[in-house]
């Protein structure tokens, strides 16, 4: 399962999509791509509106 999943680093808060991935029974998340913050996000969006 693909999910996006954020992450509290200094204060600052950032997203990456992750895959979960059972290992040996254990859940283990996967970084498939790092996205950054939601200012950066929000920018990438604007820019393709275009």
């Amino acid at each position: 399962m693909v999910y996006i999943r954020n992450k509290k680093v200094k204060g600052k808060t950032y997203y990456y999509i992750v895959e979960g991935k059972t290992i040996n029974g254990k859940v283990k998340q996967k970084v498939i791509k790092y996205l950054g913050t939601a200012e950066k996000i929000l920018e990438m969006a604007n820019l393709l509106k275009q």
